[in-house]
């Protein structure tokens, strides 16, 4: 058995025990090359001729995590043998796992411990959506991956307030709409936490495979219950009560998402943790209130269109005479619409007033999105549930349109860089690409459409760490987005101001990725000298264009700053296995302009 001080494969420098079970120790370990702290788990090859079903789940665990590559999964780097023990490396967390940890752990926070009482509840919010995250991951890959037992023990709290998923000693391969054992074979051991476990994980057993990527939602379900309420499941009474009768301050909103998790029934909970994310990520919405005065919006909407019909054709032998009540009718919304001020409540309402007369009509969406973006906070949590709603309504009306290419690629603008949700980079890239697929290659906007298509997907599969980016291919399409912009557009064109921005946050993020693929350095500042040179003929002065021009001059220029700084700190690790980098995380960079932006932007 290993001991402090010992050294494993000639560098790795055992500092203190961090953990232990019934057959394997957990060390922090330092490599004395590089400085940096490893867990190494020590797992006694004693223990393991002696317990079957502990061999075969540290297997699992092994097999399953040298595959895995995602910033909220702890990842294994290798696998070392000695004649006692198998000893594997795994990424050090620091923290402590969220079933031991205290509120105080979070920055701000002076509340109880969670055993006592619950974590604050936009926290909890955070974590559901990077374990969501997570699963969709796991159940994105092919063949997909049940964890099986998700609980507060096997999640690790960052310092920095992050999550990190750990020991997938239970997790299975779901092939052939079976769970896989180690070998491949059919048929898995019933394997789960009472009280956290989907009721078909605990009802298994060797020869039926009932768990499914749903199990995995029941038991997220579950853990945000214990974590909001501070009531254990596992525990006396073994019961889960609606979460408000518990603490009346929750949300609503997280109430039904939570019940609708923990659905007894598979069929009953959410069918994929897509879903489940966007219902986090509008959780308010998701609450009574809000469906309530959505509601009255929509029946509005009906009685307008409903009345411009009864008072126009009295009935179908006027169809015809209807037909122009309701061209005129939304003629008159629409000037009511302009004349409402710009970005304004009430201009949003006389467009989507304007949507429901005339739902296929691109050229209203347009006008549309440009109002949302131009309001105080830009493209909204609000916006994007409102978007997201006449998109699922009307997008196949839409896309049959002329004007589908156009709407596509402003949506892509607009999520590329007036929105802040988490989804931004890949809705944009979405949109984009969409663009593409129904416009023209002689349309002005379709190389540019190309172009962001590319980059926001290379953003999108970097920040999640999917291992499929070629960062020589990246950096092609980085120097062709720059190169494609004339300076002098990029005062009033939204989409060639951001072909400058993109490429500079983009650097500013990981220049490490792409020394390490084999761009020097010098190729990489000579590409900000052209981005710098190319926005240098943008008038910084307020009123010269727009009201905010000036902060969008520091925009462009504050992304050059970041990225020289951050290029002078990785230009001298080129080609070092212990290269860590920074991450760009999708949606972390902010919007890059502000409101007043927008009234000029639009492409033509």
């Amino acid at each position: 058995m290993l001991r402090v001080g010992d050294v494993v494969d000639g560098k790795f420098r055992l500092v203190e025990q961090i953990g232990a079970g019934g057959m394997s120790v957990v060390w922090q370990a330092r490599n004395d090359r590089s400085n940096k702290l490893w867990a190494i788990k020590e797992v006694l090859r004693s223990g393991l001729a002696s317990d079957h079903l502990a061999e075969m789940a540290l297997m699992a665990e092994i097999d399953t995590l040298k595959h895995l590559r995602h910033d909220n999964i702890v990842a294994i780097s290798d696998v070392l043998e000695t004649p006692d023990s198998l000893l594997i490396l795994m990424d050090y967390v620091e923290g402590r796992p969220l079933g031991r940890a205290r509120t105080e752990d979070l920055q701000g926070s002076d509340t109880i411990e969670l055993t006592d009482g619950a974590f604050p509840q936009d926290q909890v919010i955070r974590w559901a959506k990077q374990l969501a995250a997570v699963f969709a991951y796991l159940h994105g890959l092919e063949p997909p991956i049940v964890y099986r037992d998700l609980k507060p023990s096997n999640v690790m709290l960052r310092p920095n307030g992050d999550v990190v998923l750990i020991d997938f000693g239970t997790a299975r391969r779901f092939a052939g709409g079976r769970l896989q054992s180690v070998s491949g074979a059919s048929g898995t051991v019933a394997l789960g936490t009472y009280g956290y476990a989907a009721p078909e994980v605990l009802m298994g057993d060797v020869n039926t495979d009932r768990a499914d990527p749903r199990s995995d939602i029941y038991s997220l379900g579950v853990t945000l219950y214990h974590l909001v309420t501070g009531h254990n499941p596992s525990q006396p009474p073994y019961e889960m009560y609606p979460i408000r009768q518990l603490n009346s301050t929750l949300s609503g909103g997280l109430e039904k998402i939570i019940a609708r998790c923990t659905g007894a029934n598979p069929a009953d909970r959410y069918q994929s943790c897509e879903e489940l994310l966007y219902d986090l990520q509008h959780y308010q919405e998701v609450d009574d209130g809000y469906r309530r005065r959505l509601r009255r919006r929509v029946a509005l909407f009906g009685i307008t269109a409903g009345l411009a019909i009864v008072l126009a054709g009295g009935g179908t032998v006027c169809s015809v005479a209807a037909a122009r009540a309701r061209t005129s009718d939304f003629e008159q919304v629409v000037n009511r619409a302009i004349s409402e001020p710009l970005g304004s409540s009430s201009q949003v309402d006389e467009f989507l007033r304007a949507i429901d007369l005339k739902p296929d009509d691109p050229d209203i969406y347009l006008q549309m999105l440009e109002s949302m973006r131009s309001d105080s906070d830009e493209f909204s949590s609000w916006d994007h549930t409102v978007w997201s709603d006449l998109m699922a309504t009307n997008r196949t009306q839409l896309q049959s349109a002329r004007g589908w290419p156009e709407l596509a690629h402003q949506v892509g603008l607009t999520y590329g860089f007036f929105y802040e949700g988490p989804e931004a980079d890949a809705a944009a890239a979405t949109a984009f690409e969409q663009a593409v697929d129904r416009g023209s290659a002689d349309s002005a906007t379709f190389r540019q459409d190309e172009l962001f298509s590319q980059v926001f997907g290379f953003r999108v599969r970097a920040a999640q760490k999917l291992g499929q980016v070629d960062y020589n291919e990246y950096w092609d399409a980085l120097e062709q987005m720059v190169e494609s912009v004339d300076g002098a557009s990029a005062q009033s064109d939204v989409a060639a101001f951001g072909a400058l921005l993109l490429p500079a946050q983009v650097l500013a993020g990981y220049p490490d990725r792409f020394i390490n693929a084999g761009e020097s350095p010098e190729a990489l500042e000579g590409l900000l000298a052209q981005i710098e040179a190319k926005s240098a003929g943008l008038v910084c002065l307020p009123g010269a264009v727009d009201a905010a021009v000036e902060e969008d001059c520091k925009s462009i220029a504050a992304a050059v700053a970041n990225a020289r700084a951050s290029l002078e700190r990785h230009s001298g690790s080129t080609g070092s296995s212990e290269t860590t980098g920074t991450t760009e995380v999708a949606g972390t960079t902010g919007p890059a302009w502000t409101a007043a932006t927008i009234g000029t932007g639009q492409t033509q």
